[in-house]
């Protein structure tokens, strides 16, 4: 993010905490208790309402207002949380017989509070999502005859939610495990991305050492660019851009990046007339074990008969924002981690990077380091 968007954000969040804390001196009041319960029951709902504003679908909030959105979330998330221990304070105090005391003071006592979490949860997010770390996993695989170690990485979002600092800390992470091969799951860019901006995420992503498969995600070709006043680079720049780093572009396309592993890189799903059914898919190469590359998970038809040893997806940010994993979970979308399914195991990433602003308070930002070996 450049630092002046971030200042404004700052301030932004500054003025989302003192309009709502002012709102509510009046509740503080003797003899309204009943009305900061309801005021409190109000933030915790208003709470998963803004993250999935801010970060579940491109709209005009998470695309023109995206720092207002994520200032009120850390607000109310800051608020909320003072006010349960303002209310833990308050039972112990007058169960001390303090409790006259203590109203004397529970206006500043509050403020401090609410003021105090607000900041443990901007510095915790922003910490979160600024740095990146690989998760490693070791699965078997029918069809192989040796072991593979690949990389696969999803939602960088540079020159968005990632700064070029932390993708060229990512490449160097990544050259440090000298993987035979890269997967780039997705929205590398997004609609909040310049053309300088894309062209210089993928000059510093033609310095991965191993070969790189690229498939195209939700946001890569900018299609809610409408939101923000169009497009600042074509389709053609973009693939030109991958191409030139040496990135080969797979759309439901295969590669044999082994003589016993092959890749399968789809078409994302938001480009649904020009994305193929499962059954219209014919690998070209016989024997081996079979990887799907998928941007987003959700393609219940395909995961009923797909037949791999492997699926690869990102898209979810492991909700990005507490607590839309659990939500997700309860709605049966896949979020985050491992999931067994008829014909496959699907994995789903929780991303090297955010959508919108860099906050995160789910999980961190990870991408995944894979070993597959030959099936017992």
């Amino acid at each position: 993010m450049h630092q002046r968007d971030f200042m404004v954000w700052i301030v932004k969040i500054i003025v989302a905490w003192t309009v709502l804390f002012a709102i509510q001196i009046p509740l503080r009041k003797k003899g309204e208790a009943s009305r900061r319960r309801q005021v409190f029951i109000l933030k915790i709902i208003l709470i998963p309402v803004a993250a999935l504003a801010a970060v579940s679908f491109p709209s005009i909030l998470s695309l023109r207002y995206d720092d207002a959105v994520m200032a009120v979330y850390i607000v109310l998330m800051g608020d909320a949380a003072a006010d349960i221990v303002e209310y833990i304070i308050r039972r112990i105090s007058c169960g001390r017989g303090k409790d006259r005391t203590l109203r004397h003071c529970v206006l500043p006592a509050a403020a401090i509070l609410s003021a105090v979490f607000c900041l443990c949860i901007f510095l915790y997010g922003t910490a979160n999502a600024g740095s990146v770390t690989v998760k490693k996993h070791t699965w078997k695989a029918e069809g192989l005859t040796q072991s593979h170690t690949f990389a696969f990485a999803a939602d960088i979002h540079a020159g968005n939610a990632q700064s070029m600092d932390t993708l060229r800390e990512f490449c160097r992470q990544v050259n440090s495990e000298n993987p035979e091969f890269v997967i780039l799951g997705g929205d590398i860019t997004d609609e909040l991305t310049s053309y300088d901006e894309m062209t210089a995420a993928y000059g510093i992503l033609s310095e991965l050492k191993a070969p790189v498969y690229f498939i195209y995600g939700n946001h890569d070709r900018q299609l809610k660019c409408d939101l923000v006043g169009g497009r600042t680079y074509s389709d053609e720049e973009l693939a030109d851009a991958v191409e030139g780093a040496g990135i080969q572009i797979l759309s439901d396309e295969f590669a044999q990046v082994s003589h016993d592993l092959i890749l399968l890189g789809r078409e994302d799903a938001s480009r649904s007339g020009d994305r193929k059914d499962w059954p219209e898919l014919k690998n070209p190469y016989d024997g081996g074990a079979l990887i799907v590359a998928d941007h987003q998970p959700y393609d219940k038809a395909q995961l009923a008969v797909e037949v791999s040893a492997l699926q690869l997806s990102g898209h979810t940010h492991a909700g990005q924002l507490w607590p839309l994993r659990f939500i997700y979970n309860v709605f049966g979308l896949p979020a985050y981690g491992e999931y067994e399914e008829p014909g496959t195991r699907l994995y789903v990433s929780a991303g090297e990077s955010g959508w919108s602003m860099p906050l995160r308070t789910e999980a961190r930002c990870e991408w995944e380091l894979i070993t597959l070996e030959p099936a017992d």
